[in-house]
């Protein structure tokens, strides 16, 4: 996966200019690779251990292979990127310093807090977040943390969610020989996981429960998960998301005996500043996501955002398409000083 525009040879001479990225996922890097081509300085910082975001912490292998995403990574390295990882802006480093020190700053921290699944039980052993899930699988596929670090989960798991975030986590517990069921609260043909993503996991063995939505988790005497409650669901009048809102039957619940529940319903954007905007002039609406112009530019000139910490959880090719326009209007910035 090429995220330079450029090579070596190609590269423009040296702006002076200094560029700061938050994030080194898809749209982080995407920036990067148009901006390192623009002559420009660039430092990109990462919680991660080391670069790549979701593209290697997050998606299974087996959906999509890591060996051309760190070579894509490396040529970054080679034409002069620079990557500070182990760091989380706002927790490590504070935003603010970030931005008085460079010319420009891009923010494209992504989504990496799961909404939480708030019914009775939630709280036992045996309840994981997809996120929390697959991204240690994954440090310790990296060799980042040990087997016992990486969340234990038994022969029947149940996954809740419709998205590509709830295949991925059920088609990883399956290859892990698990017996997995996914409850969706929707019909088949509302899941917004991609058609393909739905199929391959059926083909897969994975069972799916449409129309039920879970009441509550049941646990053992050593508060272990044992069973979840969910009730049977219809679909009502269209929600905000243009989707049938769906609706509890009552009288409808019904117990699936299981041993590990994996939430998968959603992520929330995560910007760098613990939800404190207004202290570094950085506007944000009611959900948390940093607001922005068409190119990316936030109340606080100098400051670009992008990504899922814009428009919610979306997919790789928008995150990268946004931070390749997004880089073209800050090389703009950079250049002319003109902020609209």
């Amino acid at each position: 996966m090429k995220f330079a525009t450029c090579n070596k040879d190609t590269k423009q001479s040296p702006t002076g200019k200094k560029v700061a990225i938050i994030g080194a996922g898809p749209g982080g890097l995407a920036a990067a690779g148009e901006l390192i081509c623009r002559g420009h300085e660039v430092v990109v910082y990462d919680m991660l251990p080391e670069p790549g975001g979701l593209l290697i912490f997050g998606i299974p292998e087996f959906r999509m292979p890591k060996a051309a995403i760190k070579r894509g990574i490396k040529e970054l390295e080679e034409l002069g990127v620079k990557f500070v990882c182990n760091t989380k802006v706002g927790k490590d480093i504070d935003l603010e310093e970030i931005i008085k020190e460079n010319d420009a700053v891009i923010i494209a921290t992504g989504a990496w807090e799961e909404r939480a699944l708030k019914v009775p039980g939630s709280d036992l052993e045996g309840v994981y977040s997809v996120l929390d899930f697959l991204v240690k699988l994954a440090l310790h596929r990296e060799g980042y943390i040990s087997a016992d670090e990486v969340p234990k989960i038994g022969k029947k798991v149940v996954v809740i969610g419709g998205g590509n975030s709830a295949m991925d986590g059920a088609r990883t517990a399956k290859r892990l020989g698990a017996d997995v069921t996914v409850v969706y609260r929707r019909t088949k043909e509302y899941m917004p996981a991609s058609k393909a993503e739905v199929k391959h996991t059926e083909k897969e063995g994975v069972k799916f429960i449409f129309l039920a939505s879970p009441s509550r988790i049941i646990g053992d005497e050593k508060g272990r998960v044992k069973a979840i409650e969910c009730i049977r669901m219809k679909l009502g009048e269209p929600d905000a998301s243009g989707r049938p809102r769906p609706e509890p039957i009552p009288g409808s619940e019904f117990t699936i005996e299981c041993d590990t529940v994996i939430t998968a319903i959603g992520e929330i954007p995560t910007p760098p500043f613990n939800g404190d905007a207004s202290k570094y002039g950085i506007d944000v609406d009611s959900r948390g996501r940093i607001i922005t112009d068409e190119l990316g530019r936030t109340s606080r000139k100098g400051v670009f955002a992008l990504g899922d910490v814009v428009t919610g959880p979306k997919d790789i090719g928008s995150a990268i398409s946004m931070g390749k326009k997004v880089a073209r209007a800050a090389d703009d910035y950079l250049k002319t000083g003109t902020w609209r």
